[in-house]
């Protein structure tokens, strides 16, 4: 995790740079001063003495002097200053503004800006970008004996871009527990970060890295990673984080990381016989990810992720393993315009142990839907050409055979219009109709295995002998095994019909409130709709044609329209029609429309399915309830109405009943799925607040299959004013692999949750990894 403590407090330094920016209403609207005492010009110098007011906007300044040179627009406040905006309120006793050059210096200032409060000997501000402060002390407790400050001998504040600390400490109430020389830090980033803890996979270790600017500016900034792990050894790290061009537009990230992984090999690939790697040259990553706009409406995409072995994000980044355990590998250019998207992209297999369908490269023209000649007809298409290749892993998973790469140019067109209208002012129809033409350089087959054995009788011998051999079974929808028959160009066209329908009813129940649920007036609205999808294929089935963009197995429904539905090289005849209905009950909620509680029931009659066997899909419900903060239900679920179907039941419920008391209970439940193996698990969450100073929390997921708790975490919260400790354990059984075990403590402010200060000892709860963000 991120130690964003001391960016956090750099909001608090932009105080002054946003109080001051305010004062250049100064020279632009009315200002009235008054004051106490005499007012006078002396030397074409305007001075007031005793109780000066001065009020423009919504801004007023109060001191004992005042002087105004109207020359050289200065404005010199000596005394008891107190400046008060709708944000914050300054004081100090000597300040010097410019109006012209907005400059500005001051002596003995302080301020406050909920919930942060800061002091400092003296502030100069060249520009309105620029401030630099002397002797500053920042915190967020509002006490004259604050439980938590830092003091910094002197700062430099860079209005939204960073900070320099020069011999700075950070105190918990007089005791000062850290101290910097130097440290740069920005608004999103914490210039130094120090994590030590233990991790039952890691070991004992030690994560740091230093964040400081390349450059003059906020476009360039890179930070040092210099790690160590008792059981993988040091490791070091270099990132780089850029931005530039027109409104900073064009951006991008360089991560490096090298691991001196003291362990002699390691063991890569899936269960079996995995091969291992020789480990003497290290371990490594290098990531690279560019947004570069040419023009307004032309931009370039890179991302490029190499790494040393299969095992390396999941052993050093796990959490970014967790969200991406494939990084991709490609280069792209689009050019975007109000009826079209052209995009040239090539896409590699760099790292040789991940599965990749290659690109080599592809020129893709989709075209927005848009009205023709000003008439009630649409037209969309996409058209593209791409020489593919599709590159297996080297490490066969599971004890697979490796399967032979393969590769084909595909030319692709498609074009398609539609109607849509309203008939009788309440019923929605929106026909379409459209062709596509798709041409393969190259074709092929896989089969499943060797067929059966032909017998014919042996007179000679009196016995039955063996022959030959049928004719192998082809692989469903194509899938790769390890036997593949190449065959020469294919061309296959297809056409495909739809029709939409949809209507809307609604009705208002004024009568109904009630403060408990948060109704004020309710209105169900309800909408059913009907789609049918037909599709015709007049060339090659799929297990003749090379497959690229293909469907892959998932729980919920494919799309039934063009160009939404993406595998290409998959497409074959069908004839579906997907049945729904929408609910929503809405009420009124600070003066806005507020859904209340939602309901979306469908399924799909498969009068023609070549990618499942069942006669009708599962009956899916998505339904949400969000009646009042303090209590939530959603649940979706998916039942069977055909033998073969499967039941998938999601749920997530949350309620507080009272103001020391809430607890979240999710379930995952699936079974009877061929592709995703049965699992029921429950996730549940508490948190007691037992009295004003001590609280209590458990966390658990429990998975029935497997009668597992897989993970515990039990937490003891303390208040400490203006900050919450919390101490615990946590647990995680990892089902036949080593499991982890794990002591957290954590530091959080109460003004902003999110602000903390981890000392943590187990990777399972935050993204600690180098480069991980909160």
């Amino acid at each position: 995790m991120k130690r964003r403590l001391l960016s956090y407090f750099l909001s608090l330094l932009t105080l002054a740079a946003t109080a001051y920016g305010q004062l250049g209403g100064f020279g632009d609207a009315p200002v009235e001063i008054t004051a106490d005492g005499n007012t006078r010009f002396e030397g074409g110098v305007a001075i007031a003495e005793e109780n000066v007011q001065i009020h423009y906007g919504n801004y007023s300044i109060y001191t004992d002097y005042a002087e105004y040179n109207p020359d050289t627009r200065d404005v010199l406040l000596v005394g008891n200053i107190r400046i008060y905006t709708p944000e914050e309120v300054l004081t100090g006793q000597r300040a010097l503004f410019n109006l012209e050059t907005k400059q500005m210096r001051a002596l003995e200032i302080s301020g406050a800006r909920n919930p942060m409060f800061f002091n400092a000997l003296s502030m100069q501000a060249p520009s309105t970008r620029e401030f630099r402060i002397k002797d500053a002390t920042l915190t967020t407790d509002d006490s004259s004996m604050p439980d938590f400050r830092v003091k910094a001998r002197s700062i430099r504040v860079y209005t939204d871009s960073w900070v320099v600390f020069v011999n700075s400490t950070i105190h918990v109430g007089d005791i000062p527990i850290l101290w910097f020389p130097y440290l740069f830090a920005d608004i999103s980033n914490a210039g130094f970060e120090f994590l030590p803890g233990y991790d039952s996979r890691w070991g004992a270790y030690l994560l740091t890295a230093y964040s400081f600017p390349l450059g003059t500016g906020n476009a360039m900034r890179a930070k040092v990673h210099s790690d160590f792990r008792t059981e993988y050894g040091p490791a070091l790290g270099f990132d780089i984080d850029f931005k530039y061009g027109k409104d900073d537009r064009s951006f991008g990230k360089l991560v490096t990381y090298y691991a001196f992984d003291p362990r002699e090999d390691v063991k890569v690939g899936g269960p079996g016989e995995p091969p291992e790697t020789d480990n003497k040259d290290g371990r490594y990553r290098v990531t690279f990810q560019h947004r570069l706009f040419l023009t307004d409406d032309i931009y370039a995409t890179a991302d490029i992720n190499l790494l040393s072995d299969v095992d390396f994000l999941e052993d050093f980044f796990p959490n970014e393993y967790r969200l991406d355990p494939q990084p991709d590998n490609y280069l792209s250019v689009t050019k975007w315009d109000e009826f079209y998207t052209m995009t040239l992209i090539g896409r590699w297999q760099i790292n040789d142990f991940q599965e990749t369908t290659e690109r080599l490269p592809e020129l893709v023209m989709d075209f927005k839907q848009h009205s023709l000649f000003g008439l009630p007809i649409y037209y969309d298409g996409e058209t593209g050409v791409a020489q593919l290749r599709r590159a297996f892993s080297d490490i066969p998973q599971f004890g697979q055979t490796e399967y032979p790469d393969y590769q084909s140019l595909r030319f692709d067109t498609f074009h398609q219009l539609s109607a849509p209208t309203q008939l009788f002012g309440w019923l929605n129809i929106n026909p379409r109709a459209g062709f596509r033409l798709t041409y393969y350089s190259e074709s092929g087959t896989f089969y499943t295995g060797p067929g059966d054995p032909v017998m014919e009788y042996d007179p000679d011998s009196g016995e039955l002998v063996q022959i030959g051999t049928t004719q192998a079974a082809k692989s469903p929808l194509n899938a790769p095994t390890d036997q593949l028959e190449t065959g020469g160009s294919k061309f296959r066209p297809v056409g495909n019909l739809g029709l939409e329908v949809s209507t809307k009813l609604s009705k208002a129940y004024e009568k109904i409130q009630s403060r408990f649920l948060g109704l004020d007036g309710l209105r169900h609205v309800i909408q059913p709709y009907i789609n049918y999808s037909y599709v015709h294929n007049f060339g090659p089935a799929p297990d003749e044609i090379l497959q690229f963009d293909r469907v892959v197995p998932s729980t919920q429904l494919m799309p039934l329209d063009f160009p939404q539905f993406t595998g290409i090289d998959t497409i074959d005849t069908w004839s579906i029609m997907r049945f729904g209905v929408r609910n929503r009950l809405l009420t009124r909620r600070n003066d806005n429309t507020f859904q209340w509680m939602t309901l979306d029931t469908y399924f799909d009659a498969n009068f023609l399915n070549p990618y499942t066997d069942t006669s009708a899909s599962n009956l899916f419900n998505i339904w949400r309830l969000r009646p009042v903060p303090w209590f939530t239900i959603d649940v979706g679920s998916q039942l069977p109405l055909d033998a073969q179907g499967f039941t998938e039941v999601n749920t997530g419920f949350s309620f507080m009943p009272s103001k020391s008391l809430n607890f979240r209970v999710g379930n995952r439940y699936i079974d009877g799925n061929q592709y995703f193996s049965d699992n029921s698990q429950v996730d549940f969450f508490a948190y007691w607040q037992l009295n004003e100073h001590w609280g209590v929390s458990l966390y658990e997921q429990y998975e029935y299959v497997s009668n597992t708790l897989q993970y515990q975490r039990y937490m003891v919260h303390r208040d400490l004013s203006s900050w919450i400790a919390s101490f615990g354990a946590q647990f995680r059984d990892n089902q036949g692999g080593d499991n982890d075990m794990g002591v957290v403590f954590v530091l959080t402010l109460k003004d902003a949750p999110q602000v903390s200060l981890p000392i943590q000892f187990d990777t399972a709860t935050s993204p600690i990894e180098p480069g991980a963000s909160e």
